[in-house]
């Protein structure tokens, strides 16, 4: 069998570049941790009350 001869082109060193870019890219995504979907978590301390335990929804009472 004749051996097959590959000349690269130009085009070809372009196109391995931006494959290698978006391998790098994919990586750096891929090593962040995974997203905490659970909405139930809370990441703060809510704010206290300004009215008070009687107060509704953050409203105070008319009086």
């Amino acid at each position: 069998m004749a051996k097959q001869t590959h000349f690269p082109l130009q085009s070809d060193q372009k196109h391995v570049a931006q494959v290698r870019e978006a391998i790098r890219k994919a990586r750096k995504v891929l090593e962040l941790p995974q997203p905490d979907t659970f909405l139930g978590r809370q990441t703060h301390e809510p704010f206290p009350s300004e009215q008070g335990d009687d107060a509704l929804d953050g409203q105070r009472r008319k009086a």
